[in-house]
């Protein structure tokens, strides 16, 4: 979040640096010689800012987007980049601030018995009569913070460890986990209306669109909510088994790679590894697998907005007979891309019984009928805190599932949500995928 904040700030002042450089370079041609080494020594150092704030604003923004950062050395890095980028912001805010106090001085002068003070005033503030100069002291800044910026950079050139250094220790990353439609039915809580809900949807429709047998039921909700879980569940019930000939479910994630998709729906639809890269043969062998067949196709955490790729991707569904499609996605716009049916299915957060049968199934395995009753208290305190999403009150209630002293969970009730690392670092992961595709605004 700092680093989008420094992103944009450093972006504001590039747009303010670029917009007085453009004047600037238009008036110096027309300026006098006098002082005009000095002047344009000034100009060129702004435009070695300028150049610096862009290659700041390009990092910050890719380590913003596209980066999981964990090495300490890259986050002092980045957290001094964030430093760098709010004292450019300063800098050039100095020089606006010069350049309104002119702007001022030159209304106020309008007037001839002003004309005195505003030669006072406006002495230092001038290069020419074109420009406004660039004071001792902005130069100095401006100097300085290129300075920062070499510093930053000779840090990261000569006490970056290398492979010479010793074996780098891999982290998993848990970001990538893949889903699958295994799921314990028994341990679900809360979802057998919609369940039901999305059965029958399903059962009913024989192809809404009569130019294609293809059909699309987008499951939407936040992270955490159990999106996935309704999928397994409704992917094994018995009556959707019965109904459709083939079932294949693709774990789609963020990258949105059409062979890689297709190729996993092949291999989920013959339970054999395939060898086929190439996109039309890859369309070919799935049709042979599909054509004139009922397609149960589950898409699980769906990224992709753009229309054409998820064209491209259905082609081979209209050789089937009939191919229902569920997707699970947090992002309505996607939904409303891929959605065939009038409206995609909200997943709503679990009630507060839910919740707190979920939670005492994983907090309190040993004994739930015969808790204590002071832990009982406290344990519902803090699922009325987790709002009723599942995957927070899983979480929660497996840290607790051991803990009988009463003070563990008074500090859990007091500090889990907005201090302890466990367990929303497996969390965290995915959370950062849903804010990486927010508007700006929403971050």
């Amino acid at each position: 979040m700092a680093g989008l904040l420094a992103s944009l700030a450093i972006r504001k002042a590039l747009e303010k640096l670029s917009s007085y450089l453009a004047a600037s370079l238009s008036a110096s041609s027309s300026s006098p010689t006098s002082g005009r080494a000095r002047q344009e020594k000034d100009h060129e150092d702004l435009r070695m800012l300028e150049r610096t704030m862009r290659r700041i604003h390009a990092t910050l923004h890719d380590a913003e987007q596209h980066w999981n950062i964990r090495e300490e050395s890259t986050k002092l890095r980045l957290k001094e980049l964030k430093d760098l980028a709010y004292y450019a912001e300063d800098v050039v805010d100095a020089y606006e601030m010069n350049r309104q106090k002119v702007e001022a001085l030159k209304a106020f002068a309008g007037a001839a018995s002003h004309k005195r003070k505003y030669q006072q005033e406006s002495e230092g503030l001038f290069c020419d009569s074109h420009t406004v100069a660039i004071t001792d002291e902005l130069a100095i800044k401006t100097r300085k913070l290129i300075e920062r910026f070499d510093e930053i950079k000779y840090y990261s050139d000569n006490f970056t460890l290398s492979e010479n250094d010793g074996e780098i220790r891999l982290t998993p990353d848990i970001s990538g986990l893949q889903t699958s439609s295994v799921v314990f039915e028994n341990s679900i809580v809360g979802r057998v209306k919609d369940k039901n809900n999305i059965v029958e949807k399903l059962l009913s429709k024989r192809g809404d669109n009569l130019a294609s047998p293809v059909s699309v039921m987008a499951i939407v909700g936040m992270e955490g909510l159990g999106k996935t879980t309704l999928a397994q569940l409704v992917y094994n019930h018995p009556e959707v088994c019965k109904y459709f000939d083939v079932h294949a479910w693709v774990c789609v994630s963020e990258q949105f790679d059409i062979n890689n998709i297709t190729q996993s729906i092949i291999v989920a639809v013959t339970k054999e590894k395939c060898d086929l890269s190439e996109l039309p043969n890859l369309h070919e062998r799935l049709v042979e697998e599909i054509k004139q067949k009922k397609v149960l196709l589950v898409l699980d955490d769906l990224w992709n907005e753009r229309r054409d790729c998820w064209d491209l991707l259905c082609m081979p569904m209209n050789t089937t007979k009939l191919c229902m499609i569920v997707v699970t996605t947090r992002s309505e716009k996607v939904a409303k891309l891929v959605q065939t049916m009038p409206n995609f299915y909200n997943l709503e957060c679990l009630s507060f019984d839910e919740s707190w049968l979920l939670f005492r199934q994983v907090a309190l395995t040993v004994n739930q009928e015969n808790a204590p009753p002071n832990l009982v208290e406290i344990g519902k305190a803090i699922v009325r805190k987790c709002k009723g999403l599942p995957l927070a009150i899983k979480r929660i209630g497996s840290m607790l599932r051991y803990e009988t002293d009463e003070q563990s969970w008074l500090e859990v009730l007091e500090n889990v949500l907005w201090d302890m690392d466990q367990p929303w670092n497996e969390v965290s992961p995915s959370l950062e995928l849903s804010y990486r595709h927010m508007p700006v605004y929403l971050k």
